[in-house]
């Protein structure tokens, strides 16, 4: 099961309790993967499929999901995982009233067919077969530099940079990136640091930079998606 299968599971949860619910875009969904909607309750949910991963929720996730709950105007906000929590997580969501869903994606029985899940330009389709496989690869830039790819799973990336610095890229950006890429067409390095934190915009376009159809720019920086 992917991400997206996940939220696609968790949002049959919510239905089969009575809710309409829907999907959000990868684009612009202020952290919010779905809605359950029943007379007056709207819930805001976020998925977070963290269960096969070292990963877990840390206290940045659930303040941020209090934000877009209000943004949206939602009178609930749940987070749904098969994760762990950081003790301070924990104890934000007890403050900011969000409740916490623990819930066992192993019942693949109960999801629907879904659309997302076929061809290949959706971002899962990509992540699964073209970059899960270059763990244990180095990538090298045209100028030498090389990134070492250490770890790569349904969270983000290791990687070993060439001056020998460890780190991890949350796969959130790269879901971003893709998505812009398959929609507008292009994305520049500008364009992601303004949207990551993590200032690892060259790394990122040194790994989608191996899909096939994505291919590296100059002038401004970045990639463009050839259909």
């Amino acid at each position: 099961m992917n991400p997206r299968q996940f939220e696609e599971f968790v949002c049959e949860h919510f239905r089969q309790q009575g809710y309409e619910t829907e999907l959000t875009t990868y684009s612009n969904d202020y952290g919010i993967d779905g809605f359950a909607i029943k007379g007056k309750e709207k819930i805001a949910i976020q998925s977070k499929m963290y269960g096969h991963t070292t990963r877990k929720i840390n206290r940045q996730t659930v303040m941020e999901l209090h934000g877009a709950k209000d943004f949206f105007d939602c009178t609930k906000a749940v987070i749904a995982t098969d994760g762990v929590f950081l003790p301070d997580a924990l104890t934000v969501a007890e403050k900011l009233k969000i409740e916490i869903l623990y819930i066992n994606h192993l019942q693949p029985n109960k999801l629907k067919p879904s659309s997302t899940n076929k061809g290949d330009k959706n971002f899962e389709h990509i992540w699964e077969n073209y970059i899960i496989p270059l763990q244990n690869k180095t990538l090298t830039r045209n100028n030498g530099e090389t990134n070492q790819i250490l770890k790569v799973d349904w969270s983000g990336i290791e990687r070993l940079t060439s001056n020998g610095n460890k780190g991890k890229i949350k796969i959130e950006i790269f879901k971003q990136a893709v998505n812009k890429l398959l929609t507008d067409g292009s994305i520049t390095r500008d364009y992601i640091n303004q949207n990551y934190v993590g200032r690892a915009s060259s790394g990122i376009i040194l790994v989608l930079s191996q899909v096939p159809f994505f291919k590296l720019t100059d002038k401004p920086t970045g990639l463009k998606y050839e259909k």
